[in-house]
């Protein structure tokens, strides 16, 4: 199979008891009981968050959050939770394949209405194609989902057809389909244009997989990475394969390290040395920057508009026992009382450089929304140089793969904002990241980078990154 669900570990159906309970395909009189009906539930819940994300353009995390979200979601047990998240990620990951199979496999169009109608199949097709499950429980569960819901009941026979049909053509279904196309056209269109098909396709095939674990620790990355059984990155990241629950892992109670993609660490080793400095760390929950600064000795200030999220980060900070003063304020209003020797602003941006652990990003942003993210950025360098003194370091970053919300950004600042010069990152003073200084002397990461020879093993978000000076 051609998904990273399939390996070892990841939940599986509870599909042992599924087989009495075959669905008769005549009459569609398919009764599941017991842990069956649990499974279906579980299933019609995925439905549910699917429509969410899609139709409603809510965020994936937050449906699952396991205290504030959908509250079906968080009814359930621990492992159906888990097989949520898993079909999910691949539903959102593989939509685009998804719908093409829909369309070789349906006589006719649903009505456009039938919304519910389509995600079900989505969600069933998913199991069949893409996860360690049996055809027969994935397609009678799919198919009794459809039938037991008043908006969808009539479409019953036109599901058990249209199910039976994925699960008896699988592979040449698979072979027929899988063109690397991951993308909703516009952001395909836009991608394309700003790095050529050869690198839209190598994206598209790196976003395709699982994501992996990154950790950034406050010091001795070599022990760890013996301890963790990891690998140390070119950025000083260690990655960890296994599947551990983060918690669970030696040096997460002690404070030794904590989750950090290998991209994201990037930007704050461009303030260089800031031990005894006085440094603003901007948008800054959930910490992972600032905790990088006050570990290497910054006197480190952490703004935010999000109390909650604030909430987080100093939870962060307390387990990790580093210290920064937090702020809770909108950049654009906040009154800075003395200019700081350096501030990084990681402005809130499109995240398209964070797809492979967030596929819903690909159905929840707009071209409308980019327009307004970029505005909202040149609005925040702005007002974040005047937060830092005369002769002092500005970093600007962000997680989109859009050179709209990096290098076009960067070139209109240098053309507009006389009061900062750029400072080109040398690849002899950032040895590590010299592939990924572009010509600007600007950080571009793609998610193909850091290559391995198991393609699952590599890549990192796609990020941006420039340094100033405050003139």
């Amino acid at each position: 199979m051609p998904e990273a669900v399939l390996k070892k570990g990841l939940p599986k159906a509870p599909n042992q008891h599924l087989e009495p309970n075959r669905l008769n395909t005549e009459n569609n009189s398919y009764q599941p009981e017991g842990k069956a009906r649990t499974g279906l539930v579980a299933r019609k819940v995925a439905t549910q968050i699917l429509t969410r994300v899609v139709d409603d353009a809510r965020n994936l995390d937050a449906l699952c959050d396991e205290v504030h979200g959908l509250s079906a979601y968080r009814a359930l047990i621990a492992k159906d939770r888990a097989m949520i998240r898993a079909i999910l990620m691949i539903a959102l990951r593989r939509r685009v394949q998804i719908e093409a199979v829909l369309k070789k496999t349906m006589d006719r169009k649903p009505p456009k209405r039938a919304r519910w109608l389509i995600h079900s199949l989505h969600i069933a097709i998913t199991q069949i194609l893409f996860m360690d499950i049996p055809d027969s429980a994935a397609v009678n569960l799919g198919v009794t989902a459809i039938a037991e819901d008043k908006r969808t009941t009539r479409f019953k026979n036109m599901a058990n057809a249209v199910l039976r049909r994925v699960a008896n053509e699988k592979e040449a279904l698979l072979q027929s389909t899988a063109n690397g196309k991951i993308f909703p056209d516009w952001l395909a269109k836009q991608i394309r244009s700003d790095y050529g098909k050869a690198k839209l396709d190598d994206i598209s095939k790196m976003l395709l997989l699982e994501s992996q674990l990154d950790v950034t620790t406050k010091n001795n990355p070599q022990e760890w990475v013996e301890k963790l059984d990891g690998q140390l990155l070119e950025t000083g990241t260690i990655r960890i394969s296994n599947k551990t629950p983060v918690s669970q892992l030696e040096g997460f109670s002690e404070g030794a390290w904590w989750v950090q993609d290998a991209a994201a660490s990037i930007p704050a080793t461009l303030l260089g040395d800031v031990s005894g400095k006085s440094v603003l760390d901007l948008c800054a929950a959930p910490g992972g920057k600032t905790a990088q600064i006050a570990a290497r000795g910054g006197n480190v200030t952490a703004l935010d508009v999000s109390a909650p999220r604030l909430k987080r980060l100093q939870e962060n900070l307390d387990r990790l026992k580093l210290k920064a003063n937090l702020v809770e304020a909108d950049i654009l209003e906040w009154q800075c009382p003395e200019p700081f020797d350096a501030a990084l602003l990681d402005a809130p941006c499109s995240s398209t450089g964070t797809i492979r652990r967030h596929p819903d990003i690909m159905w929840t942003k707009t071209r409308d929304d980019i327009d307004a993210l970029v505005k909202l950025q040149y609005q925040l360098i702005l007002k974040a140089k005047e937060f830092v003194r005369p002769g002092g370091i500005l970093v600007f970053s962000n997680c989109s793969l859009l050179k709209s919300e990096g290098e076009n950004l960067l070139a209109q600042v240098m053309k507009e904002c006389d009061d900062l010069k750029l400072l080109p990152l040398d690849k002899q003073e950032f040895p590590a990241l010299s592939e990924f200084i572009n010509g600007q002397g600007a950080i571009r990461t793609l998610p193909f980078h850091l290559p391995r020879e198991e393609a699952g093993d590599g890549g990192l978000d796609g990020f941006f990154a420039c340094r100033f000076e405050k003139r």
